[in-house]
């Protein structure tokens, strides 16, 4: 069974990122809340990889990656933004999310950043840093 990829992303901006990860074989559902996008991390079936927008009607990006850090799900973390910027990028790398994933979207750069992240360890390694990093507090 391939990976599994979740799209927690306006309806309006799912279609381009449906079409690329379909081409490329890839196993996705998707939800424009962020409450159905947490039932489903919480669910039996295990969801390798969340891309989130920025901002959904019912919270946030940073709503989501939170869930993910204090859950436990070993789930990697992508958040879409319509106009990211550098600043951006920096929070959300330093929160532990793994990429920005900036509009307009580009199919090679969608598939190297998806990639990347499901190839990765990334939200292993940075729960087990902020774990220990907890505990020497």
């Amino acid at each position: 069974m391939g990976a599994k990829v979740l799209l927690a992303i306006s309806p309006d901006r799912r279609d381009q990122l449906v079409s690329v990860l379909q081409q490329d074989g890839l196993e996705y559902s998707w939800t424009g809340s962020l409450r159905e996008a947490l039932v489903q991390l919480s669910g039996e079936e295990h969801v390798d990889l969340l891309v989130v927008d920025e901002e959904l009607s019912d919270g946030s990006w940073r709503d989501a990656l939170e869930y993910v850090l204090n859950s436990g799900v070993e789930t990697e973390v992508l958040v879409s933004s319509r106009c990211g910027d550098e600043l951006l990028w920096a929070e959300v790398i330093q929160c532990g999310a793994f990429e920005l994933l900036p509009e307009p979207f580009e199919q090679q750069e969608i598939l190297r950043i998806v990639h990347n992240a499901l190839d990765s360890r990334y939200m292993t390694l940075f729960s087990n840093d902020r774990k220990a990093q907890t505990r020497a507090s």
